[in-house]
């Protein structure tokens, strides 16, 4: 299940780095952000709403200032009105240590919207402002699961309820590889458009084996066998040999979507005997050769291929 974060004015101004200060509209504060990114109004003053983001923090630099100093009062305050009531802003930031003109400030506090003003300047604050954001309201999603970073590539291990994904999570932590996160992972689309995956609170550091119980992981493997979060890289499916065609030569590139993110996804058939462990690990190995153009199985294929072709080429010859 996805979920949508937010996060209200008032937590906002609790953030140190972008150096907030209520203006007025402390009654409003409680206004909820759930859009990762700003807006600067410019058109939007001007009586232009279209494509206007209504729902982002609306940010006045030193343009919109001097805009808003020129412009017929009446004009603005109407024009101010609409952004204001017509669309759910959040709140109003002045930036450059500026305040709001009376006409701006009157119309916000009408319009039920804070106002609040940074010692920043525009650019920097906006940068800053919108890489907080990005982290902040970034979606979020659970998957069951369990998550290792094996030889520097986060591997999700997935598979029904009993298959031994944890047993072979165990069996790469004692390899040496580390440890995630154990039954729900909870997964984070990062700026870049990657995957970041870590472990709900409660369940940090904490695993689960069918027949051993609850096992405290840096206990009994040290503080280094465990990670906070790691980048999502690939995902390894287990599943019962009846349940998945298999392509022996590993040609065809599976993937996966979360959150509209897409990562390669093997899936591996569980059998006695086989050691799953040392597969997820030369996986997350050829993997990397892969993310480097080197693609094993497809460079076997067009060998073949271009030995087929030679072949028939000389009989077309011979006749």
């Amino acid at each position: 299940m996805e979920f949508t974060k937010s996060i209200t004015v008032a937590e906002l101004l609790q953030v140190k780095q972008l150096n907030l200060e209520l203006v007025c509209g402390k009654r409003y504060i409680q206004r909820e952000i759930t859009l990762g990114s700003v807006n600067r109004p410019g058109l939007a003053l001007g009586g232009h709403m279209d494509n206007f983001r209504a729902k982002a923090v609306q940010v006045f630099g030193r343009a919109e200032q001097a805009f808003c100093q020129k412009e017929n009062k009446t004009r603005l305050r109407a024009n101010l009105s609409k952004m204001l009531t017509e669309f759910d802003v959040p709140c109003v930031i002045m930036a450059a240590d500026m305040d709001p003109l009376p006409a701006v400030k009157k119309t916000c506090l009408a319009s039920d919207v804070p106002v609040l003003k940074t010692s920043m300047e525009t650019s920097a604050f906006s940068a800053e402002f919108s890489r907080f954001l990005d982290e902040k309201l970034a979606p979020i999603t659970h998957v069951h699961g369990v998550l290792v970073d094996v030889n520097g590539v986060g591997v999700l291990i997935r598979g029904e309820s009993g298959i031994g994904k944890s047993e072979c999570a165990l069996e790469l932590i004692k390899r040496g590889h580390i440890f995630v996160a154990d039954d729900v992972v909870e997964i984070q689309k990062s700026r870049g458009r990657y995957l970041l995956g870590s472990c709900p609170t409660m369940l940090k550091h904490y695993m689960e084996v069918r027949g051993l119980g609850i096992l405290d992981v840096p206990l009994l493997f040290g503080v280094g066998a465990t990670l906070d979060e790691t980048k999502i890289d690939m995902e390894v499916v287990l599943t019962s040999p009846s349940k998945a065609p298999l392509d022996r030569l590993g040609v065809e590139q599976k993937t996966s979507d979360i959150l509209g993110v897409e990562i390669p996804s093997l899936v591996l058939p569980v059998t006695p005997g086989r050691n799953l462990a040392i597969l997820i690990e030369v996986a997350s190995m050829n993997q990397q050769l892969k993310s480097q153009g080197i693609f094993s199985a497809k460079e076997f294929s067009q060998k073949i291929l271009d030995k087929m072709k030679k072949g028939n080429d000389k009989k077309n010859a011979t006749r």
